[in-house]
Formats: C-alpha cells, structure tokens, sequence
C-alpha cells in the first residue's frame, strides 16, 4: 500500500496549479500571443507579411527640398575649376550660388565657355549620396532670367559618369563637393576648397 504524507499532496497541488496556469497561456510556435502573431502575419498590399519593426541602418528614402533659383553670376565672382580629359572649355563656379539644402543636396551655378567665347551656363544639383545630378535651370544667351528646365527629365537625377570628357559635375563631386557618400561640409567649406585648388585665369 502506497500512503502519502501531507508534504506530498501539497507539492502534487502546487504542480498541478503550475500546469493548468501554463496551459491557459498557451503561446504559438512564434513565441508570439496568438493576436499578435495573426496581426504580424496580415499581409500589406504588396502580398507580404506586415512588420512593425524598422532596420536602423537602412537607407531612408529620398525627398527632396524645395528649389529657389538664385541670383543669375557675375563674372568678377566666378572660381575657375579644372576638369580631368584635356577639354577645350574653361569651367567656372558662381560662388554666391552654392548651398546644400537641409536634403543633402549641393547646388550650385557653373559656367561652361568655349575657346571661341561661347557660354553655358546651368543651375544643377548634385547628391553624393547617389553620385546623381539634376538640372533646374539654364540662362541662355541674352536672357535676363533663368529659364526653368522643362524637359522631360525635369524631375529626374541622373548618374554621373568619371572618365569621361567634360564631366565638369562628377569632377565637383569627387574634388570639392563629396566625400564618399556624404557632403564634404557646408557652403563655405566648399567654397574655400573651391578656391584653394583655382587653377589661373
């Protein structure tokens, strides 16, 4: 005959109180309560499973500020800069016109002219982010004015090629406006490098 002590049947109490707790809390393979595991697995519109967690370390999307044409250059102001390939035009800087925007964005006025004393002269941005430039603006001969670019690649950011002849904007980057992926200072720091790597007139 087996007996049990009251210590015994205490302990196989308690126990069983343990077990019948831990079976009403029942959680799923996830280690999840089953509401939100099924919250966790509703899917977006894009068929995946929704998730509220976010990754610190990725890329946040880009949104770009609002643009405001600046003051057209003047010739006294220009900084000449040198490009790489041996190009016939001389490149100059407007440096009243160089921001970077609270986007990360440099903006900037350049002067391109030919041997033979014809200019181009644009009002660009430049992302070192994503080594992309963009057009805002040109200011054709005898214009008073900048004219808005309304071309169909208006709104879009192109990649910039090195290496190649005349890559005046990729150049910017790589010597003065970018170092790696981030802006290599403010306005004025840009400016300075600009002026201290001035090739002669």
């Amino acid at each position: 005959m087996i007996s049990f002590s009251g210590r015994h049947i205490r302990a196989g109490l308690l126990l069983t109180a343990v077990c019948l707790a831990l079976s009403a809390c029942k959680t799923t393979d996830k280690g999840l309560p089953k509401d939100e595991e099924q919250a966790a697995d509703t899917p977006t519109g894009d068929g995946q499973p929704a998730s509220s967690w976010l990754n610190p370390f990725a890329d946040k999307p880009f949104k770009e500020g609002a643009t405001t044409l600046p003051a057209l250059p003047r010739d006294e102001d220009l900084i000449p800069f040198s490009v790489n390939g041996g190009s016939s035009f001389r490149f100059a800087v407007d440096p009243k016109s160089i921001s970077v925007g609270d986007d990360n964005v440099v903006r900037f006025t350049v002067v391109i002219t030919s041997s033979g004393g014809g200019r181009n002269v644009t009002y660009e941005g430049i992302r070192c982010d994503a080594f992309e430039r963009r057009l805002y603006a040109t200011l054709p001969k005898g214009a008073t004015e900048w004219v808005p670019n309304r071309g169909e690649d208006r709104d879009m950011w192109r990649r910039m090629e090195t290496g190649v002849r005349n890559a005046y904007s990729a150049t910017l980057a790589t010597d003065y406006f970018c170092e790696g992926r981030t802006v290599a200072g403010k306005a004025d720091k840009l400016i300075r490098d600009l002026k201290a790597y001035a090739p002669s007139r």
